[in-house]
């Protein structure tokens, strides 16, 4: 779990907790779809595509940390500067989270390939401990 802040608030944003997850890989999705179409709409001019793009990054926003966080966090502006920066910190804590997180599987979870190698060294007794009676023939220790 991770406290962003962004335009002076601080959000919480938990993608190791599956529900969270799934909201932002649909709520990231639905970005990537609109910013598609809006590339289309050549006929809008700078501002319109301006507030286009702000209204995208504000959905997201409210899907992600609940409905009324775009407002706290814009202020009704659509500030295309201020919107991507807010999206860059958390696409990059995002970025951050799932490398901790492949990371942190890759620990635990030996690959198959390396448990086949694993298991041929330690076959027919090769790389095993070996253990040595301590004493003389007739079982007396003489240490």
């Amino acid at each position: 779990m991770s406290m962003l802040k962004i335009c002076g608030q601080e959000l919480e944003l938990d993608l190791f907790d599956a529900d969270v997850m799934e909201i932002y890989e649909k709520s990231l999705d639905k970005v990537v779809e609109r910013s598609k179409e809006a590339k289309k709409h050549t006929e809008l001019s700078n501002a319109e595509g301006i507030r286009e793009t702000c209204g995208i990054v504000k959905d997201f926003f409210d899907e992600i940390f609940g409905e009324g966080t775009s407002e706290k966090l814009f202020k009704g502006k659509d500030n295309l500067l201020v919107c991507m920066d807010a999206f860059g910190i958390v696409s990059s804590e995002a970025n951050k989270m799932k490398g901790q997180a492949t990371a942190l599987t890759n620990k635990y979870n030996m690959n198959r390939a390396q448990r086949r190698q694993d298991g041929k060294k330690n076959k027919h007794g090769k790389n095993r401990a070996t253990v040595t009676q301590i004493g003389n023939a007739d079982g007396r220790d003489n240490s």
